[in-house]
């Protein structure tokens, strides 16, 4: 896994006073905002699912069937930081439990009491989620990655740490640019926010390239110009890595392009991203119009930080989508999942 320092010796002047960035390290921000809180373990750190082939896992041999995907942003940092509280992650738990989705793509699992419900098989069984990735906790001056999925289908994870790309195993990436804006409460510097991905088996001879991702949260200018960079880093990597493979797309983009102020420059980031990958935004199928511009999405689609995309680019199988929609789960965090239907059989 591509791991990459941040530079945490910074400062911000708030109301004209010099403050030294103690809210830039948790160990530190811990003791100062949160009193009792337990600074997460470093490393990388598994779920409890089945290994790539265990002996008792499900295979899939069929050569034409449907799967769900959806992207969660759980709220996952500390309570005393923001997020959401342990009943109401249990909650959230429950509600995927469960709904018993295909592919599950989560974003800001932060914190070690809230890894440890998801890893607790009462909570989210094996029969629902039985492949489920590891990922990264962060360090003594981070957050880590927060990016977690849970499958249906198979992905290797036998070499979560490979670090060579060759995308026969799960694979992480940083962003190599991110903004603290305090004033605005973003503090993206603390995390390692990125990508992973993995070749998910949907059959014996059709995989799908399935990508999550968690982008820059700030508004400011500087945050958009952030923004633009990890698009353009997102599809360096699918453009040398994914080239001929059927993909899906899901994560926390923190790029609307309604309601919101940089929402011009947002539009031309995505067109951008799309024409560079040949991905679709999944709100595209359902205009309602000849015209499937990003532009003519539904309102809901276009002001929401969420979004799932894909692209059918396999020789063998034809990869369709058939619905999508953001789910209600009653605001146990302070996102809702996205959530799309697919369609796949052989051609």
């Amino acid at each position: 896994m591509k791991i990459i320092k941040r530079n945490i010796s910074r400062a911000v002047s708030l109301a004209g006073v010099l403050v030294p960035l103690l809210i830039c390290q948790p160990a530190m921000a811990a003791s100062y905002f949160c009193w009792d809180y337990e600074v997460s373990e470093t490393g990388t750190k598994g779920t409890r699912g089945y290994d790539y082939q265990e002996s008792g896992a499900p295979s899939y041999t069929v050569t034409s069937g449907t799967f769900d995907t959806i992207t969660y942003n759980v709220d996952g940092f500390p309570k005393c930081l923001g997020g959401n509280s342990n009943s109401k992650f249990k909650s959230l738990l429950s509600k995927l439990e469960s709904s018993d989705f295909n592919i599950v793509l989560m974003q800001e699992m932060f914190t070690k009491d809230k890894h440890s419900f998801l890893r607790d098989e009462d909570r989210i069984s094996k029969d629902a989620y039985p492949y489920r990735s590891k990922h990264w906790r962060g360090g003594s001056l981070s957050f880590g990655d927060g990016l977690v999925r849970l499958s249906d289908f198979p992905f290797d994870m036998d070499n979560r740490d490979d670090n060579d790309y060759s995308l026969k195993t799960f694979e992480s990436e940083e962003y190599d640019d991110c903004n603290n804006d305090f004033i605005g409460g973003s503090v993206d510097c603390l995390t390692e926010k990125g990508f992973t991905v993995a070749v998910h088996e949907i059959t014996n001879d059709f995989s799908v390239h399935v990508y999550n991702t968690h982008m820059e949260a700030g508004s400011k200018s500087a945050d958009v110009k952030v923004k633009q960079k990890q698009f353009d880093q997102l599809a360096d990597f699918i453009n040398a890595y994914s080239n001929g493979a059927s993909i899906v797309l899901g994560g926390d983009f923190n790029a609307k392009w309604a309601d919101n102020s940089s929402k011009e420059e947002y539009q031309q980031v995505w067109e951008n991203f799309l024409a560079t990958t040949g991905l679709r935004l999944a709100c595209q199928d359902f205009t309602g119009s000849s015209d499937d511009s990003i532009a003519n999405c539904a309102y809901d689609y276009k002001a929401d930080t969420d979004q799932i995309l894909y692209r059918d680019s396999h020789n063998e199988y034809e990869l369709t989508i058939d619905s999508y929609e953001i789910l209600d789960f009653n605001g146990v965090s302070d996102h809702e999942p996205n959530r799309a239907v697919f369609s796949w059989s052989k051609r």
